[in-house]
């Protein structure tokens, strides 16, 4: 695939002309071969350009200048599972990174436990060793499934952790809204962690922030609670809101926003999944006050599985600014949401970008990408002139 090429499955021939002011989206091609199963896109805020892309057996690759190194920047495929949702899942390059070198990242262990630790990189040589791991977190993980995966940095500096429910189906010990503390910190499934790497105490090789909320009588890593599979997720670089796109069970797939400092809310699962009563509902009861719904949610006529992305903050495509864009895994229909008299309202912006879909990356001057991971392919996303 030739870089630049307007990929037909895109809708580039559309007849009818957008309307004015509303963009009309399509995807360049950036890599189209040498990565294997990839899933995530990030890059380092370091002024260099590069993008890192993570594979799922567990290697991360770099793309500089344009092309793929042929050299992996780390490689801790030997300790990790790949089977299902496991595998490595995430990747963050701390705020200081131009200056320590150190990077996070979220993997399932061969026991099949998450683990989120820190690695160390040479700047100069653009490699990461695989000795340096210091281990931050590990979260005991009953199935195989809802691993979650996403991490990321706050523009409070924290380190954010949405983790899924724990797995199985219909969270059946109900983990996502349980806040006591339980053996090997299967309290943190179904939450987001925000925890301080910069200092550690008691024992810990992290801080908890004493700003965190006081949630079951105490402060925790808890920042928020009340979800299933929070597969990806990500802050808005010029609000600081957090959103979060939630993985449904069998009616809906939601996309949740908080702002920025919206500590302690719980996002309903599993009373409700999506702006629906669950089944199984649990107290507080359906539809109670104390829960946040979300922003967006849609049906299995839309899709399967939510693939959440950015709002868009670049600067090459004054059209695509302030929108929120997300996929799905299952259909492959590619929308976007936008604030429009108070309310999200959502856009289809290409109607088939094939299935998938496994997640959306930001450059460092806030361009957008997506990544197929059946076929090893980046894109970029791009406003038609």
């Amino acid at each position: 695939m030739v870089a630049g090429l307007c990929l037909g499955l895109v809708g580039c021939q559309e007849n009818t002309p957008p309307p004015r002011g509303e963009p009309q989206v399509r995807l360049v091609s950036v890599v189209s071969s040498g990565l294997t199963q990839p899933l995530y896109l990030t890059h380092a805020g370091d002024g260099s350009g590069d993008l890192y892309v993570v594979e799922k057996a567990g290697r991360i690759r770099l793309i500089e200048g344009g092309t793929l190194r042929p050299q992996a920047f780390l490689d801790i495929s030997s300790k990790t599972s790949k089977g299902g949702e496991q595998g490595l899942l995430g990747l963050a390059f701390h705020p200081s990174y131009r200056n320590n070198g150190y990077f996070y990242v979220n993997y399932t262990n061969s026991e099949g436990d998450t683990v989120i630790a820190r690695y160390s990189a040479n700047r100069s040589t653009k490699l990461a060793d695989p000795n340096s791991e210091q281990v931050v977190l590990t979260i005991d993980q009953p199935y195989d499934n809802h691993n979650a995966g996403w991490l990321g940095f706050g523009p409070d500096r924290m380190l954010y952790i949405p983790l899924g429910d724990g797995g199985s189906g219909g969270d059946p010990q109900n983990y996502a809204q349980r806040l006591e503390a339980q053996s090997g910190n299967r309290h943190f499934l179904g939450k987001v962690l925000r925890i301080d790497v910069n200092s550690s105490e008691q024992g810990r090789n992290y801080r908890i922030p004493a700003d965190n909320p006081s949630l079951g009588g105490r402060v925790s890593e808890i920042w928020a609670y009340g979800l299933r599979n929070p597969w990806r997720a990500s802050f808005d670089r010029h609000t600081g809101d957090l959103w979060i796109a939630d993985v449904g069970e069998r009616t809906q797939e939601e996309i949740n926003r908080a702002p920025q400092g919206g500590k302690g809310l719980n996002y309903g699962w599993k009373i409700m999944e999506g702006t629906h009563c669950y089944a199984n509902q649990v107290a507080p009861g359906c539809n109670h006050p104390s829960l946040t719904p979300p922003v967006h949610s849609y049906g299995r006529s839309d899709g399967i599985s939510v693939t959440g992305g950015y709002v868009y903050r670049g600067s090459r495509f004054p059209r695509m600014q302030g929108r929120y864009f997300f996929t799905d895994f299952g259909s492959g229909h590619l929308w976007s949401l936008r604030l429009i008299n108070g309310a999200w309202t959502h856009k289809t912006e290409v109607s088939s970008a094939g299935n998938g879909l496994a997640s959306f990356g930001e450059d460092e001057q806030g361009e957008l990408y997506v990544i197929s991971l059946f076929g090893g392919q980046v894109w970029r996303l791009e406003d038609q002139p």
